[in-house]
């Protein structure tokens, strides 16, 4: 009980947590990109966002968000389509080796994964990623169930972030395994 007080405490007090959360329930979602982006510079910065004359790097990237849209960072932010680009201007040699594509969690042949990998989804940075250094050891229906949730991440309305805004729909469902060599 004491902990839901708390939290209850820190959503009334503390701005930052309040607009986190509203914004994680789509209270915001009908606020327009330029009105969110302003009111989350100046909880995070403590001061007005200048998108007239911007002058940090903050406020440049805030500016790039609105007023930049160049429908190639579409593609390059999609890691499953920016794959042909890559092949296309640098060469194969320069991709990872991709294991599949699959719609769903479910869909996903563990066994047919080899001993380490990286199962991610396309659409975030994070949220439902695997990095799997011993598949003996992976808890199947968790990793199942966290890549439901990053899969159900909307990217787009935290952030503001225009090239997730236009295929989001697709990119949500796609989920990627990447051998990894970055593994230790």
């Amino acid at each position: 009980m004491n902990r839901y007080i708390s939290m209850m405490k820190q959503f009334v007090l503390d701005p930052k947590v309040r607009f986190g959360y509203l914004t994680r329930t789509g209270f915001y979602n009908h606020m327009s990109d330029e009105e969110y982006l302003s009111r989350k510079y100046q909880l995070c910065f403590g001061q007005k966002l200048n998108l007239q004359n911007p002058q940090t790097f903050n406020e440049k990237l805030q500016w790039l968000k609105l007023y930049n849209r160049k429908p190639e960072y579409t593609m390059m932010v999609d890691k499953y389509k920016v794959r042909e680009y890559i092949a296309q201007e640098l060469g194969e040699e320069y991709l990872i080796p991709l294991l599949g594509v699959w719609d769903d969690p479910d869909e996903v042949d563990f066994d047919a994964l080899p001993d380490q990998f990286v199962l991610k989804c396309n659409h975030n940075s994070g949220l439902g990623m695997c990095i799997c250094k011993d598949k003996s050891k992976l808890d199947i229906p968790k990793v199942k169930a966290d890549l439901r949730k990053g899969l159900k991440q909307d990217y787009y309305l935290t952030g503001r972030h225009r090239a997730g805004l236009l295929h989001r729909d697709t990119m949500m469902h796609d989920l990627l395994a990447y051998y990894s060599y970055v593994l230790l």
